[in-house]
């Protein structure tokens, strides 16, 4: 069979020996991370940010991430920059959305691909790494950490998008610190949990959140704390049944205070 040829009269191979990309810009890619988690008694969900200790940005809080390698994947990057950050290998991760708006980072055309990162509780990080209350009410977001003092809040409002004949609703933040996150890192933030609330009850990413065993009441106070919202019991443990089995023993509920039926996820 005769090789294809272009337009011009050459195959690929020798399309690709004469090809250029000097004509194009190109922009730099990286990843951010936002690793999320609850605290011991399931009342608040926790975030991991670190110190920015260079410029841009300079001394103010950002998401974990960093630059993509040219021999590596985002995936590979963001477990890559995981690992570096806390030293966990393993950790689920979600892509949730490629950051691109011009001028989001003042070096130069840079990409993010924003991952979320699922862990089971406040693990210990490498030095300049912090977690941080989130707190979403109406209105607003605060990310806080009593350790430091330091407290970042933004306002939020909701704005309405079109995208074709769709039209839905989204948060959008606008600062009311003085001293708010690096880059877009709020909007990650945001991005990351409504993407999670929208998958989550219908999901098994909770099992990333809880330890090897848990009560039922525990994992439905981590249902309830992700979305926001109260959910039905009888409903709840009807919805979660084909994914979880008893041990046949009882450990302590970390939101009850008491005994309480132990529990593991079984992979379906």
């Amino acid at each position: 069979m005769p090789e294809k040829r272009d337009k011009n009269g050459l195959t690929e191979k020798e399309f690709l020996e004469n090809y250029t990309d000097s004509i194009y810009e190109k922009p730099s890619v990286t990843v951010d991370i936002l690793v999320l988690t609850v605290d011991e008694s399931i009342s608040k969900l926790k975030v991991l940010l670190v110190k920015r200790d260079e410029h841009p940005y300079l001394n103010q809080f950002a998401l974990p991430g960093g630059f993509i390698k040219p021999d590596e994947t985002a995936y590979q990057a963001a477990a890559r920059k995981l690992y570096e950050e806390t030293g966990l290998k393993g950790i689920y991760l979600d892509q949730v959305y490629t950051f691109t708006k011009p001028g989001r980072d003042p070096r130069g055309w840079v990409m993010s691909i924003a991952y979320l990162a699922l862990v089971p509780g406040q693990i210990e990080c490498n030095t300049g790494a912090m977690w941080f209350d989130l707190e979403i009410t109406q209105g607003k977001i605060k990310l806080s950490n009593k350790e430091s003092y330091a407290q970042i809040t933004y306002g939020i409002k909701d704005e309405t998008f079109k995208n074709g004949r769709i039209t839905y609703e989204n948060w959008v933040a606008g600062q009311i610190s003085e001293d708010g996150l690096a880059f877009d890192h709020v909007e990650i933030i945001i991005e990351s949990v409504l993407k999670l609330r929208s998958t989550f009850e219908h999901s098994n990413q909770a099992f990333n959140m809880v330890g090897e065993t848990f009560t039922l009441p525990d994992l439905q106070a981590l249902y309830e704390l992700v979305l926001g919202k109260n959910l039905y019991k009888t409903n709840f443990r009807a919805m979660v049944a084909p994914g979880i089995e008893a041990t046949g023993g009882k450990i302590k509920s970390r939101t009850k205070g008491k005994m309480s039926a132990e529990y593991r996820y079984i992979e379906k």
